[in-house]
């Protein structure tokens, strides 16, 4: 099972000083004009807490209110601070909706096989109250999304899916990080996100420090920083929320969507470290007929890579984002194609790739996908 939250009772002292923080009034800014623009399918307190992520994305990239100006070492303490909000407080509110799906999942366990895609509260999963107007779906099927979304991360997953189809899949793990030997050891946390580290440098890292642990509680002096193994081409989690609802069924893709939140939500709660892996592992010990392997989610990582730089890869924001002109967000729509009803014409990827030739995409992918398994 995922490792249980244990509220916190030690107040968070003063964080060591590190270059290339963002400054508070930007930060405040960023988050002031994103909020302004932004209505996500979700409560607003989870949309608050969605998008404390995305400023910090903001702040590596010099985006948004940035403008250009990139603060690589800018954590979600850092961003939580400067807008007044309590880190665990947020920590605890995104394990929350974490927890949500694992109620979910284990009342299906448990037997319930039509289960309402709700936690035991009945407030609906990421708070999505869309998930309550859907049609019946298969508990299970759910399950089997989830094992498959969890798990085309894995990394011998996708070297599996490589030596078959023959593409180097870019991919990386998150660590627990300490600030000042990062800084040290000359990296900051847009290299460790961008820049190649093969094994032997991730055990140098281990070794001065900089890898503290690969899961737990942080510290004042640490944070739970990507660190990319090597690089590759993209996945889309567009691709991959759609295409596994093509080829396992409409509950898989609702399963893999969930995947992909709860991947996004555990990079600031309160314990770090595969929360995700756990519930597939949980799923495949104890749902007698999951009938998958850890091969079938290497397909679902192939079949989700990016090889063209062109596949539209929406985030958890941009899932979520509602289309106030359609009324309608990423999600609902890639939901409402794999239901075969109308879709609003939204754009993704920044509105710069419109839904319905993405859809078409992914079409002659799974022909091309399946022409190709029957000879190999």
């Amino acid at each position: 099972m995922p490792t249980p939250f244990v509220p916190r009772t030690v107040v968070r002292s003063a964080r060591p000083v590190v270059s290339e923080v963002a400054p508070d009034a930007l930060i405040q800014t960023d988050f002031a004009e994103l909020d302004s623009r932004v209505t996500m399918r979700t409560s607003w307190a989870n949309e608050r807490n969605i998008l404390v992520q995305s400023i910090a994305g903001h702040a590596h990239e010099g985006h948004g209110a940035f403008r250009g100006a990139r603060y690589a070492n800018t954590t979600m303490d850092d961003i939580c601070a400067a807008l007044r909000l309590a880190p665990d407080a947020v920590r605890l509110e995104r394990q929350r909706l974490m927890d949500g799906v694992t109620e979910y999942v284990n009342r299906v366990l448990g037997g319930e096989e039509f289960a309402l895609l709700v936690d035991d509260d009945g407030v609906p999963l990421l708070g999505m109250g869309t998930l309550l107007f859907l049609p019946p779906v298969s508990g299970k099927d759910v399950l089997r999304g989830l094992y498959l979304g969890a798990l085309r991360d894995d990394a011998d997953v996708r070297v599996t899916a490589e030596e078959k189809y023959g593409v180097i899949i870019g991919g990386g793990v998150s660590y627990l990080v300490n600030l000042e030997a990062m800084e040290a050891a000359g990296e900051n946390a847009d290299k460790l996100a961008h820049e190649n580290h093969d094994a032997e440098v991730i055990q140098k890292l281990r070794d001065t420090g900089v890898i503290v642990a690969d899961s737990g509680a942080d510290t004042d002096e640490t944070s739970y920083l990507y660190v990319r193994h090597r690089r590759g081409c993209g996945t889309s989690d567009d691709a991959c929320i759609v295409l596994t609802g093509m080829v396992h069924g409409f509950g898989a893709g609702i399963g893999a969507f969930l995947a992909d939140a709860l991947d996004t939500i555990e990079k600031y709660v309160p314990v770090f470290g595969g929360s995700d892996h756990a519930l597939a592992e949980v799923i495949a010990n104890q749902l007698p007929d999951l009938n998958l392997l850890p091969a079938d989610a290497g397909e679902i990582a192939y079949l989700s890579a990016d090889e063209t730089g062109r596949v539209p890869d929406s985030s958890l924001r941009h899932l979520l984002a509602v289309d106030r002109r359609y009324d309608q967000c990423a999600a609902e729509a890639h939901l409402a194609y794999l239901l075969g009803r109308p879709f609003a014409p939204l754009g993704l990827s920044h509105r710069r790739t419109p839904v319905g030739e993405f859809y078409d995409y992914c079409e002659a992918r799974l022909e091309s996908w399946r022409k190709r398994n029957v000879t190999v």
